[in-house]
């Protein structure tokens, strides 16, 4: 009877940890990056605080932008999401709050697009390993809410960064006049998501 009682023990304790494990800080930001990555907005808004728009904001942003876009453009924003490779580097949790840091290789879409402008040549230079790619830094600071893991800020690529580095890629594949039409569609957006519509 010991030895079953001690058995139930054990797998109580193997599930819990388990559990537990599924929704540390690292699993959540690492969900939260996949989910981005994949373009599931909604998944990735559920790994958010509500204590901050910022995220949700961008979020939103890039959404607007690979709604607006042109399927060549979007097609490169897709590719370029795609390539992204993510590792933590670090997780430190210091009582309801974490902080977990990250480290990035981007595809440099700037170089690779001097080199090409053709989503398919991307694309094969990507499978290749002969799109350049950049290194970044970021961190996820995370709070407990409800009892459970949410990220409450985000350092690294900003909104108005993103809406720069989009309005870029506009230009170089679309052109100049396209690409303006499209900047003063996301600055709207922008201005209407800063006065809260």
């Amino acid at each position: 009877m010991k030895k079953i009682g001690f058995v139930v023990f054990v797998v109580v304790m193997i599930f819990t940890r388990l559990s537990l494990a599924q929704d540390s800080p690292r699993v959540i930001v690492e969900r939260y990056l996949d989910a981005v990555r994949n373009n599931d907005y909604d998944k990735a808004y559920s790994f958010i605080s509500k204590t901050d728009t910022t995220i949700i904001n961008w979020l939103k942003l890039i959404q607007y932008v690979k709604k607006i876009a042109p399927v060549r453009l979007a097609e490169v924003i897709d590719l370029a999401h795609h390539a992204v490779r993510q590792e933590i580097a670090s997780v430190v949790v210091g009582g309801n709050t974490c902080l977990v840091k990250i480290h990035s290789r981007i595809p440099d879409m700037e170089e690779g697009l001097r080199i090409t402008r053709n989503p398919e040549e991307i694309k094969s230079l990507l499978d290749r390993g002969r799109l350049p790619a950049k290194e970044r830094f970021g961190e996820c600071t995370l709070i407990k809410e409800d009892g459970m893991w949410k990220i409450s800020k985000v350092k690294g690529v900003s909104s108005d960064q993103a809406a720069d580095i989009a309005a870029d890629f506009a230009t170089l594949i679309l052109g100049k006049d396209e690409a303006e039409r499209m900047k003063k569609k996301i600055d709207d957006f922008m201005q209407q998501q800063e006065k809260g519509a």
